[in-house]
């Protein structure tokens, strides 16, 4: 049970890449997650994959007693502000996976599991008794950009893309623009595009206190030849050991491109 942003991770890098990329730090990974005590004593929860009714997208819920998570298109851009969570709750059904407590949320709202098979990869999962964390009304703090930077040279089209790039702001009107464009904007009548890289794709993750550990993180793709694209997510396909990706592709507005392209 891989996410569908490691899937593309897989997809688009390759094995070969991720480990050049990681070198050691996999390796300590796999190691930690091998050797890593499982307390047996830690209630056991089962886990079903089904069809969403959102096209392209699974559905995965995991159950311990009446309590029963959820993780779908509403999940689907929720990330762990600290993505390895140290306090179990539970085990997952397959392999030496957990479930963990999310600092700062209850248990009974959001818990982490372990969806990873080698390494740890935790997923967001929310209890279906809470609501659906709206990011539309959402007061959001803070926002950053990190982008990929693996393989493509800063000489490109854009004059961006390739250099490493971590930034961050609080700006009000600038965390707005990006809000005000996924939830109004305007998609593209085609889906991008045939360009896609890890080099390109890349995400903004924004912090609200209405999310305590978790963070609302969108997709963002930058042309080569300059123009940029918000999406609330993204879904794989697979077909014929092919994948596809699947997003509701925005132009972003002036506003927000050049925060993106100015080092």
């Amino acid at each position: 049970m891989m996410s569908k942003k490691k899937w593309l991770i897989v997809a688009i890098v390759g094995a070969a890449l991720c480990l050049v990329a990681v070198g050691a730090v996999v390796i300590g990974l796999v190691v930690w997650h091998v050797v890593m005590p499982v307390d047996r004593s830690l209630p056991v929860y089962t886990h079903q994959q089904t069809d969403s009714t959102h096209l392209w997208y699974r559905r995965s819920t995991v159950t311990c007693g009446s309590a029963v998570y959820v993780n779908d298109y509403e999940e689907a851009s929720l990330l762990l502000v600290y993505p390895e969570p140290i306090k179990a709750i539970g085990r997952a059904p397959f392999g030496n996976a957990l479930i963990c407590a999310i600092d700062g949320q209850k248990p009974t709202d959001y818990i982490a599991v372990d969806c990873g098979s080698e390494m740890p990869a935790y997923e967001v999962f929310r209890n279906v008794k809470s609501p659906v964390f709206d990011w539309r009304k959402a007061k959001f703090q803070a926002m950053e950009f990190a982008a990929n930077n693996s393989g493509v040279s800063s000489d490109s089209a854009s004059g961006m893309i390739g250099r490493a790039e971590h930034k961050r702001t609080t700006d009000p009107a600038l965390i707005a623009d990006v809000v005000r464009t996924l939830s109004a904007g305007t998609p593209t009548p085609a889906e991008l595009p045939v360009s896609m890289t890890s080099s390109n794709l890349s995400s903004v993750h924004l912090f609200s206190d209405e999310l305590p550990g978790l963070k609302f993180c969108p997709e963002v793709y930058r042309d080569a030849a300059g123009p940029v694209y918000l999406a609330e997510s993204m879904a794989a396909e697979f077909t014929n050991r092919t994948v596809k990706f699947h997003a509701r592709w925005i132009p972003v507005s002036p506003l927000f491109t050049q925060w993106v392209q100015t080092p």
